[in-house]
Order: structure tokens, then sequence, then C-alpha cells
């Protein structure tokens, strides 16, 4: 059997199921390059080689090429998981890892976990069903400016709806793209259109390292952004959030208060408790 398994975002949102299935497996791999889990993932692999299990972490080419084949391969007869920071399905990187497998006649199990898309709309305070199409903003490639994310902040803005954008982010070249980087990104292609979709006077949410003990919100302005970037300098994952210019009654006073700092996330588990739970459910 094959199963691809999503930890969360974070220690805390690791689901206690799915830990007892991962503690299953005879071959774990740790996806190391679509994202970043809290604290660190090399702590929950720490963990599960002192169970005595099996465990990889695996750069892009281990999941994207020749390797995947062996993987599955042996899936024909263990179990071999693959673990995956938020959700394995919600983007579709991994979706070519179940076709394969499906073709070869392996056994498939997906276990979804909690995921930056969901989480990120929970704590903006702003209405799900108010939310168009979701985009990653991506810097110039070789001179080259990916002008979609722009389409669709205006696409959702005419519908008023409000935009989640994800920013680019490459683990193994330890590069995360900034704030104030994606808005200028933006601007420089509404300039380069002569249109005004977005304000310097817009209000953005932004969401840094979500649901782990670095946790922080802002609302500022988008000519805050630009000014600010002093106050990027501490986080390491960032959300945007764009909203509509018309807000609900409730989602304008949500969004008042959070400006004021009255959310805040409080870590709850520790290295040593999730240790002591793993092994709980291991040795039973």
């Amino acid at each position: 059997m094959l199963r691809l398994i999503g930890i969360g975002l974070s220690i805390d949102m690791l689901p206690l199921g799915n830990l007892k299935k991962i503690l299953s497996c005879d071959e774990i791999v740790v996806d190391s390059y679509t994202s970043i889990w809290f604290p660190s993932a090399y702590l929950l692999t720490s963990l599960l080689i002192q169970l005595g299990k099996t465990v990889v972490i695996a750069p892009r080419n281990y999941l994207e090429g020749g390797e995947v084949k062996n993987l599955i391969r042996r899936a024909l007869d263990k179990e071999v998981c693959i673990l995956v920071t938020g959700d394995p399905l919600i983007a579709t990187t991994h979706s070519s890892i179940i076709t394969e497998a499906l073709v070869n006649n392996v056994e498939v199990e997906v276990v979804p976990a909690v995921s930056i898309f969901n989480v990120s709309i929970s704590l903006s305070c702003l209405q799900v069903y108010r939310f168009g199409k979701i985009v990653t903003v991506v810097s110039p490639k070789n001179g080259i400016v990916y002008e979609y994310p722009y389409d669709v902040i205006k696409m959702n803005r005419l519908q008023n709806l409000h935009t989640l954008l994800l920013l680019e982010i490459d683990v193994e070249k330890n590069y995360y793209m900034k704030p104030y980087e994606a808005i200028k990104i933006l601007l420089d292609i509404q300039e380069k259109r002569e249109e005004n979709i977005i304000s310097l006077k817009d209000i953005a949410i932004i969401l840094g390292d979500v649901l782990s003990c670095r946790q922080k919100i802002w609302i500022l302005t988008i000519e805050e952004i630009l000014r600010m970037q002093y106050e990027f300098l501490y986080n390491k994952l960032y959300t945007i959030i764009i909203p509509s210019r018309k807000l609900h009654p409730v989602e304008e006073e949500c969004l008042n208060l959070i400006r004021k700092g009255k959310m805040s996330y409080l870590c709850a588990i520790s290295e040593e408790e999730l240790k002591k739970i793993a092994q709980l459910i291991y040795n039973q």
C-alpha cells in the first residue's frame, strides 16, 4: 500500500489518527521541498528513527524523478508512506504519484490534514464563501514576469471576492518570498498595464508562519507593506489575503479587532509531549 499522509502545518496540527498510520508504515518518505513543518520536519524524522522506522528525507528529484517508480514498486508488498506538510493533495504536486501507483495496481490511501488554505481563511476573519480563485505569486524568471496573479486579483475584485495569495518558496534554495516583494511585483504589472485594481490605500492581511510559535498576523495598507519591510525579517512563510473592497460588517469589525492585536495563537504541544504520545501509540 502507498499512503500519502498530511502532517498539518505544525506539531500542534498533526492529527493523532495520522500519527498512528505513520507509525504503522514500513518505509517513510518525508517531502522536504514543498513547504516547512514547524518547528522542524527533522524533529519528526528524528523521532521516527528513534522508534526504529526507516525514514528518507526526500528532495524534489526523489519524488518527481525516477525514484518514484522504485518507491511504488516497493509499495506492492509493504506499507510505504509519503509525509506531506499540510494536506497531501490540496495542491496537485503529488497527484502524479497517485496516478502512477494506481496504474501499477498499488493500493493507495490519502490521509488529509489541515492546510494553509483553510487555516489562512479561518485566521483572516473573512467569510469563506466570499473567496475567489487562489493563486501563487512568483518572482520573474529569465526576465519573464508571470502576470496571472494580477489577473486573478482583478477577476476576484470585479466579482467582489477576496483573494488568497500564496508566495513563492524554494526550500532547497532557502528562498522565501517576502510580502513586500509580492506586492512590488503586482504593482509593477499594474503600472505596465496602466490599471488601478490595487490601490496603495487598500488593506491586505498578512499571515506569517501560521500555527507556529512565531505566528503573526498583520492588517496593513499596501503602502504600509512597502514601507515597513523590517516587519518581515523574523518570519519565514507568508500568505497574503487581498480582501474585497466591500466588506461585510462582521468582517470589517473582526479585521479592526485583529489590527488592534486582539487575536493570538499559543503553541500547545512540546517536542517531549509529541515523543511521549508517539511512543504510547507505537507500543500499543
